[in-house]
């Protein structure tokens, strides 16, 4: 399924907060920029839970939301997860997606049951079932928050800072699970990390001070960075100097020495390496003209 989104603006008490935001959203999909660059308000927009100051947003070239428009539609369509998701911490998860289907407007108990059994095995917690949701680690919330959304059968999926505050195993679990579901939905994931959706995202934004500075592969952004990422051989008691001095992106650590990569405009006396996405993305921040180069 493809969203569009239209000249979006958002202004609040006078103060642009999204300025004549336009793109395309497909397959898994990356909003990434600094905090404050205006995704999270973006991400509620396309829910339905905030509304717009102008612009227009098409769902496979049908308009679903627009500045005068009831959000009943879009929200069919669209699941949205929020950074923490916590509800009703004192009972189990099971008790918990039952009440959310019954709100739901799913009345019939076996239908219920059926339901939650299918997404708790698509987010891998069948075994959790009976754990109450204040005994879960934050993955296993966010799992639960998606399990919730998948009840509904929405074609759409927004997820704000999806592996914020989560440990190394927790965040592969999910980007997993991200994997997974961009096979059967169009997902959109917000970040100001850029690691959380390198491996994941097919298309990429980049959000800053409410405008969209960049939107396109991942391959292309890398390219924005190309000719400004140096790699350099320094030894430990550099790298303090180093680290205060140039933009480190990457540090190795070798036998007798540790491998360095560093995004300059400014030409160093060091070779030049291929970007990663992290430079591409420091290309654009930096507002470093190499579009075409």
């Amino acid at each position: 399924m493809r969203m569009e989104i239209e000249n979006l603006a958002k202004t609040i008490k006078k103060r642009n907060i999204l300025d004549d935001v336009s793109l395309t959203v497909e397959g898994i999909y990356g909003l990434i920029g600094p905090n404050g660059a205006g995704k999270t308000t973006l991400m509620k927009i396309l829910a339905g839970l905030q509304t717009l100051t102008a612009g227009s947003i098409k769902i496979d070239d049908q308009h679903y939301v627009h500045r005068h428009a009831s959000y009943i539609t879009a929200n069919t369509l669209i699941g949205y997860l929020p950074q923490d998701f916590m509800i009703y911490p004192e009972i189990s998860v099971y008790e918990v997606l039952d009440h959310i289907a019954v709100l739901q407007g799913i009345v019939k108990k076996s239908e219920r049951q059926q339901q939650i059994e299918e997404a708790l095995a698509i987010v891998n917690l069948s075994g959790q079932q009976h754990k109450k949701m204040n005994e879960l680690s934050g993955g296993m919330r966010r799992r639960v928050g998606i399990a919730q959304l998948l009840m509904r059968k929405p074609s759409i999926l927004l997820f704000d800072e999806p592996t914020a505050g989560l440990d190394i195993e927790e965040r592969i679990r999910f980007r997993n699970l991200l994997l997974e579901l961009g096979k059967q939905h169009t997902i959109v994931i917000s970040s100001h990390i850029v690691e959380d959706i390198e491996f994941l995202c097919t298309k990429i934004g980049i959000l800053t001070q409410g405008q969209l500075r960049f939107e396109g592969t991942p391959e292309e952004l890398k390219q924005r960075a190309d000719g400004y990422v140096y790699h350099m051989d320094v030894q430990a008691e550099a790298l303090s100097e180093l680290l205060m001095t140039q933009d480190v992106t990457q540090i190795n650590e070798e036998e007798q020495h540790l491998k360095v990569r560093i995004f300059s405009t400014e030409a160093l006396d060091q070779p030049r390496v291929i970007p990663r996405l992290m430079e591409g993305y420091l290309a654009i921040v930096r507002g470093v003209d190499n579009n075409g180069k």
